[in-house]
């Protein structure tokens, strides 16, 4: 298992839920369960970093859930729970009886409901900035109302310039992370969410199941998330029974993108059972 496992996928479309659903297949095929990953808010289509990373010990699946690739709420999906519904046959589609399951953002919610409604499917939970949370002590924020300054500021730890890989040859290039495609990719995505959720950004009924999800899970929130503010990873760590929490400093909601090489650590150590420190990240 390594770099090199990680680095190769194929892609695939599968019918699953009423839908022609694309995904991203690759990794190692060992003795590791399989780990199928939700996207948030940005949406898929892409083998990220961050694929490569669960793909370098575990066979991975990458979904690009329905509706985003045409920016919009797909008919016959209402809710959280009916994308839930969706993600269950997909795993019977892809006849992933036991798994780990990751979700960031939206994804990390439909994670949650997929969990609750059959935990003896999950060995593992991997979630990140997880929305839908009730905490009424740090209030969601309303999607619909941001503009994209305000949504850019909840986004990101760090609104300055970046060093991001070159597009053609070696090396980093500076790009300012409010014009940047990333940006652009999570507005876009901000306006499918807001009208999936309309009124409704919390579900009260997603804490008051999370008991009943014994599954070992890794919890990562960027310190500065103001998407899902960090009290909603505390709140998810107490509630989940064997949840380990890392919060990643100077992070806003995308420590994928943001913090990379950390995020992808976390990653790997929790898949194959190390715990190393690693700098700008505290234990909860």
């Amino acid at each position: 298992m390594g770099a090199a496992d990680g680095s190769i996928f194929t892609r695939h479309t599968v019918s699953a839920g009423g839908f022609d659903i694309s995904y991203l297949k690759g990794g190692a095929d060992g003795e590791l369960d399989p780990v199928l990953y939700l996207h948030g808010m940005g949406g898929g289509g892409k083998w990220e970093a961050f694929h490569m990373a669960l793909g370098t010990t575990a066979m991975t699946y990458a979904p690009q859930l329905p509706g985003w690739r045409e920016s919009q709420v797909p008919e016959g999906i209402s809710s959280v729970e009916d994308y839930a519904g969706v993600v269950v046959e997909l795993l019977d589609a892809l006849e992933l009886d036991r798994l780990t399951l990751a979700g960031h953002s939206i994804g990390g919610w439909i994670a949650l409901k997929v969990a609750s409604r059959h935990p003896e499917r999950i060995s593992s939970l991997i979630l990140s900035g997880v929305m839908g949370l009730d905490v009424p002590s740090a209030p969601t924020p309303d999607l619909g109302a941001m503009d994209e300054d305000a949504f850019a500021t909840a986004v990101f730890g760090n609104l300055g310039m970046i060093a991001t890989a070159q597009a053609y040859g070696f090396g980093a290039e500076w790009e300012n992370v409010r014009k940047g495609p990333e940006f652009e990719r999570q507005w876009k995505g901000r306006g499918l969410v807001a009208d999936l959720i309309k009124d409704q950004p919390t579900d009260p009924g997603l804490t008051s199941g999370l008991p009943g999800i014994t599954a070992d899970a890794l919890v990562i929130w960027g310190k500065l998330d103001g998407i899902a503010p960090l009290a909603h990873g505390e709140a998810l760590r107490a509630a989940l029974p064997n949840a380990k929490m890392n919060v990643i400093d100077r992070c806003g909601h995308l420590p994928m993108a943001e913090k990379p090489e950390t995020f992808n650590r976390l990653l790997r150590d929790f898949l194959v059972g190390v715990e190393e420190e690693i700098p700008d990240v505290a234990r909860v």
